[in-house]
């Protein structure tokens, strides 16, 4: 069966087209040419990661619009030369302008390590880095940690000869959805989005193994009540300290979060309409820079899924996003099969 949606015409955004001639506020939007996903592994450095992801956005769009690249070509930036030319910049006696600008609570950059930044970094200490971005291929990112100035092939040659140049006309700080979703759709540009991140308590009801423990006894003090979406038993086992993602690359809520730090992430588009599988309706669409899937160091339990930025707008169907983008790590996505024989037949035919 195949099912139709008539959507106003008002609805749909078309990326190209002028802000001022919306006639209202579209309910989904992507920036163009955002640039594929790199990884910050294991060190500290998302917002790094952040602001390099909206400088490659920013340079593909013009690169296009001018001429000097084409619609499948982009230019990947160096994070870790990003990250050392911030601590170099950053050098300096306590009381120097360097010191003032840099000195941002939370950080780390003050102290000579890029465990913590912030975007608003780039603007701070724009007359020094307007003139120090520099291409990867010059500093491949180093993904463990002790290699924060690290960038060998960065010589006052290259640093003479550097092509690239940056200009920062303004920055705006956005709190409210409204604003951000509104200076998205008029700039037509990525940004990037600081929020905090929590550590979540997840709640396993009082059956099977562990119903005749003293903890799933209602009449114990060692009883955890149960939130109210898990009403079949009165008492819970609180599972503390997990992670407040699922496997289909969405944040979660929780009864009980707890703070844990921050983090930055580029923006590069929202939908009104997507529903999560939270039942929850809407959200940002978000390039990070976490690693997909089971990274080696952190195992299983840190496992992460992601999708592509058409799923994420709905302009193609669940199956097309296997195909081309598959999620192989969660297990909703794993083929239900009856017999060995199923098995080879579903990989004969991906």
């Amino acid at each position: 069966m195949h099912a139709a949606i008539v959507v106003d015409e008002d609805t749909t955004w078309d990326s190209k087209k002028k802000f001022k001639k919306a006639k209202k506020f579209p309910t989904k939007f992507a920036v163009d040419y955002v640039t594929p996903l790199k990884t910050q592994d294991e060190r500290g450095t998302c917002w790094d990661f952040a602001t390099v992801g909206v400088l490659e956005n920013s340079y593909r769009q013009q690169g296009i619009a001018h001429g000097w690249l084409k619609e499948d070509e982009y230019m990947a930036i160096s994070e870790q030369a990003y990250g050392a030319e911030v601590l170099r910049l950053c050098a300096g006696p306590p009381d120097s302008p360097q010191q003032v600008a840099c000195l941002i609570p939370g950080n780390g950059i003050w102290k000579n390590t890029t465990e913590g930044g912030d975007a608003t970094l780039l603007m701070y200490l724009m007359n020094g880095l307007k003139d120090n971005i520099y291409p990867h291929s010059i500093c491949p990112y180093y993904p463990d940690d002790g290699n924060d100035t690290l960038c060998a092939a960065l010589t006052p040659e290259k640093r003479n000869t550097n092509p690239l140049s940056l200009k920062l006309k303004s920055m705006d700080t956005l709190m409210d959805e409204t604003s951000i979703k509104r200076a998205m759709v008029k700039r037509r540009h990525a940004m990037s989005l600081t929020t905090a991140t929590p550590y979540t308590t997840h709640y396993y009801p009082c059956i099977g193994d562990v119903a005749g423990e003293d903890r799933c006894n209602p009449a114990s003090t060692s009883c955890t009540l149960c939130p109210p979406e898990l009403a079949m038993t009165t008492c819970c086992v609180p599972i503390q300290y997990g992670e407040n993602y699922n496997m289909n690359g969405e944040f979660i809520t929780s009864y009980v979060m707890n703070p844990e730090g921050g983090h930055v992430m580029t923006l590069v588009g929202y939908n009104d309409l997507y529903r999560t599988k939270q039942g929850y309706t809407g959200g940002f669409i978000l390039k990070n820079s976490w690693f997909d899937g089971i990274h080696p160091a952190l195992g299983p339990k840190h496992a992460r899924g992601s999708h592509s930025l058409k799923y994420w707008l709905q302009e193609i169907t669940d199956w097309e996003e296997a195909s081309m983008c598959p999620n192989s790590y969660d297990p909703e996505n794993w083929y239900q099969c009856g017999n060995t024989a199923e098995v080879i037949d579903a990989r004969r035919h991906e």
